[in-house]
């Protein structure tokens, strides 16, 4: 978010080389305060999303033509809560330890308009009117290994793709 002095990071501990549904992920959700004002922090939580890209036909209703374009897709599998009303000075780093368990079950969507599909886990805090993953999203966006994925993960490796036996 542009404008925020609040930086959000995180470290994965004994990390899984790959994630199966109910695994637990254990770690240090890490929010920094680098401005020159202490900040209310209202709460921080860590989140598992899916996320694809998804074809989508758009017909001009007087030409009839048609305008495919894939738009972007997510959707919020689980949210744990790691903080709340707490404050964090100028200068300041916080270290919270999270553990959060993988949703029960998820697969990978199989229709030919889905493209791009994979799980990731955002570290959000709101100290302000809106809740953001700090200045650097990235950081603050960890890649799942999980099975159908084709993105490199953030940690741990893509299970290899089982071939069909005879």
């Amino acid at each position: 978010m542009v404008g925020t002095d609040i930086y959000c990071g995180y470290k994965i501990e004994k990390a899984p080389e790959t994630l199966e549904p109910n695994n637990e992920i254990e770690g240090i959700f890490i929010i920094e305060n680098r401005g020159k004002k202490d900040k209310k922090l209202k709460k921080a939580f860590v989140r598992i999303n899916e996320l694809y890209l998804e074809k989508v036909i758009y017909r001009d209703a007087e030409t009839g033509e048609e305008t495919k374009k894939y738009e972007d897709r997510k959707k919020t599998m689980k949210t744990e809560e790691v903080v709340k009303g707490d404050k964090i000075k100028a200068g300041e780093k916080k270290e919270i330890k999270f553990k959060i368990t993988m949703p029960s079950s998820w697969s990978k969507k199989k229709k030919n308009k889905i493209k791009d599909w994979r799980l990731e886990m955002w570290f959000i805090q709101k100290s302000a009117m809106v809740a953001s993953r700090g200045s650097h999203k990235d950081d603050a966006t960890c890649i799942l290994p999980v099975k159908g994925s084709k993105r490199p993960p953030s940690f741990g490796v893509l299970p290899k793709k089982e071939k069909k036996k005879d």
